[in-house]
């Protein structure tokens, strides 16, 4: 190898690393984003548009219309889930009413209901009675929400810093409200409920982006990949920059770690034996920059992985 050659590879191994970055769309070619703005900061949700397509375009309806616009956050539980979707509140009456809904929607489960990832909320003992409410896993909620009711469908994610916002929004004080429990809200001191106190939200399409079972971002600063491990069977998996000299190493970040049902074209390889994940190519800025990125699993108690070859496409 020429002196040109390792300068060539130094060169590709920076960029590689500094291109790392923001989610994937767990199992789907592309994904649309929507801002949730809140009362308590903003998050994204970054949608499975081809994994649960009903239930995104059921959501997106509702969007688009506007009836999410100014509803509250109405449940609350610590360590479970927040949710909305449903109720608005009513300055003149001073009341809470109840939004528009369509009709339920068949269920699509498929993505288990990890950290992070949003789910449809629905009646019990009808797996087909999803409408307008939707809430965020604040924990891995899998061993109750995948077993019950059909399993309960995740069509999204929260990406980015975004469970920051979520957290303190969980974190709120909880309150019984129009015989409600567990219902969030800020600033209250007793009396009354005015409409400050509620955790109000919109909801706006963000962005449709173009992404690839695994791919890196400039906007955050995780790599993420879609991986069939074998017997351990397929998932999607967030990994963030550890190291870049003398070598690139990669951290898995094990709340990231989704469940899935079906695999997708171009689907990255764990081998336990060898410990080698194997990307057939790797998409930066939405196209397709390296093929064959080869991570060896370094320390397995820190879940880190070191960057062995690559091909520049």
């Amino acid at each position: 190898m020429t002196c040109s050659s390792i300068r060539g590879l130094r060169h590709y191994k920076y960029y590689l690393a500094l291109s790392l970055a923001l989610l994937l769309s767990a199992q789907s070619a592309s994904a649309t984003t929507v801002r949730v703005i809140t009362s308590l900061g903003d998050f994204s949700i970054e949608l499975f548009d081809d994994v649960t397509p009903g239930t995104v375009a059921n959501f997106l309806n509702y969007v688009s219309s506007g009836r999410f616009n100014g509803t509250e956050i109405h449940r609350s539980v610590p360590g479970f889930v927040i949710q909305g979707g449903w109720l608005t509140y009513n300055p003149t009456t001073n009341n809470l009413d109840q939004i528009t809904v369509d009709d339920a929607i068949q269920n699509e489960f498929s993505v288990s209901n990890t950290r992070g990832t949003v789910a449809m909320a629905k009646l019990g003992g009808d797996p087909n009675s999803a409408t307008s409410q939707w809430f965020v896993n604040l924990a891995d909620n899998s061993a109750n929400l995948d077993e019950q009711n059909g399993g309960f469908t995740a069509f999204g994610r929260v990406i980015s810093d975004g469970m920051t916002v979520v957290d303190n929004i969980a974190a709120q004080q909880r309150y019984t409200l129009a015989g409600l429990a567990d219902f969030p809200l800020i600033n209250y001191n007793g009396g009354e409920v005015v409409e400050n106190n509620f955790i109000s939200i919109a909801v706006v399409v963000e962005a449709e982006t173009v992404t690839a079972p695994n791919y890196f971002d400039e906007a955050s600063g995780q790599l993420r990949v879609t991986v069939d491990a074998g017997a351990s069977g397929l998932a999607t998996l967030a990994f963030t920059v550890s190291a870049t000299e003398p070598d690139v190493v990669i951290k898995l970040d094990l709340s990231s770690v989704a469940v899935i049902s079906e695999t997708v074209d171009k689907i990255a390889t764990f081998d336990t034996a060898t410990g080698r994940l194997v990307l057939p190519e790797l998409v930066v800025s939405g196209a397709a920059a390296f093929s064959n990125v080869v991570f060896v699993l370094g320390d397995a108690e820190q879940l880190l992985f070191t960057l062995e070859s690559f091909e520049q496409i």
